[in-house]
């Protein structure tokens, strides 16, 4: 039996929020609340990536800076909790598994339970369980089994729910395309850190192949930030697709990047949902992805998008061209992607779950004493 959030607000504790999936999902959980009437104050400690919130959500966000070495510093983390007590806070929501150290602090200086989401698979030793927390939230059931058997999270308290996102009701038509002849240049995105394990090494080889097919009439773009971009810059120019790619900052242009995209591709070694992904199939993009994690559940291989094995070039770039080619196949992956993320994955169902969660953890907590 569920038993409902009735009162006081919900901490929201986040990591930095750059392009990803986890940045789509405070955004989703936020607008949610908003809707559910349930006050939802942020903390982070660096200001958000312009673009990523509403101006709505923008304004419930306080920066502490230094906000995950507040265990060094005393004052910084008094403050925080003086902050936290002027909102009335009766529970704890951690946005990631980074998050959670400092929950569990927060949540002992103010004497509430805490819950945390976790995004990416995690190591044994690597999740700490305390006794303050009353659920983790895994969105993907592979992250569920990762939890059980290589952390150690007990299995009474980890929640599956899935992501769900707001899915746009009625898609805009692309600016100056005609629908008869369609496309003259394709385009072929993927979105998220520039981090090692989304692999963009895969995506730029078989960007290599895939112009060999086409030639130079096709673009590309990778849409985010992060440490690697240096290096994917240079085997760019070495692959001599540097003409054909585009690398994009900031996310004010996410929604029209993936209205325009032809392909979707994410090839990520590892991925514990795909929230770009789901982004994608909401916005009626055919998506080619690895079959790893969350991804194999998310995508239905020939039926909502192509799966490839990890780290195959070949196969990524052959599955692009099938769709490139072949706008018939395109549009019928699209429409049953369109209809999964609709039926599935829609923000309803997520916050309907998750706002249960919360009342579960309030009333364990108060049991407890």
């Amino acid at each position: 039996m569920e038993v409902p959030f009735t009162r006081g607000a919900v901490l929201l504790v986040s990591e930095p929020l750059v392009p990803g999936g986890i940045a789509v999902y405070t955004s989703s959980l936020m607008s949610g609340l908003t809707e559910a009437g349930i006050p939802h104050p942020l903390v982070t400690s660096a200001p958000p990536t312009c673009g990523l919130l509403s101006e709505r959500e923008d304004a419930q966000v306080q920066v502490v800076n230094g906000l995950f070495w507040s265990f060094w510093r005393p004052l910084v983390f008094r403050q925080l909790v003086k902050w936290a007590r002027e909102h009335e806070v009766s529970l704890i929501h951690g946005l990631s598994a980074l998050a959670a150290p400092v929950c569990a602090r927060l949540a002992r200086a103010l004497n509430v339970p805490f819950i945390v989401t976790v995004h990416h698979f995690q190591k044994a030793g690597s999740l700490h369980f305390d006794k303050q927390c009353r659920g983790v939230i895994a969105v993907s059931e592979a992250l569920r089994e990762n939890l059980v058997n290589d952390a150690d999270i007990p299995k009474e308290v980890i929640r599956c729910i899935s992501a769900g996102i707001q899915v746009p009701q009625i898609l805009q038509p692309r600016p100056g395309v005609d629908e008869n002849n369609g496309h003259s240049i394709p385009l072929i995105s993927s979105i998220g850190k520039l981090i090692p394990r989304k692999d963009y090494v895969t995506f730029l080889r078989a960007a290599r192949l895939i112009v060999d097919q086409l030639g130079t009439e096709c673009s590309f773009v990778i849409a985010g930030d992060g440490p690697e971009e240096s290096r994917l810059r240079k085997l760019a120019r070495q692959l001599k697709i540097d003409k054909q790619l585009t690398f994009c900052h900031g996310t004010a242009s996410q929604g029209a990047l993936l209205r325009d995209t032809d392909v979707y591709v994410q090839c990520s070694k590892v991925e514990g949902f795909g929230t770009m992904v789901l982004q994608a199939m909401a916005r009626g993009v055919p998506v080619v992805a690895t079959s790893t994690g969350g991804l194999l559940t998310l995508v239905k291989d020939g039926e909502t998008g192509y799966l490839v094995p990890i780290g195959d070039s070949a196969a990524l770039a052959a599955r692009v061209l099938d769709m490139i080619t072949n706008k018939e196949l395109r549009q019928r992956l699209a429409e049953n992607a369109r209809e999964v993320a609709l039926s599935s994955y829609n923000l309803e169902a997520m916050m309907s779950r998750t706002i249960a969660v919360y009342g579960e953890a309030v009333a364990q907590a108060a049991m407890a004493g």
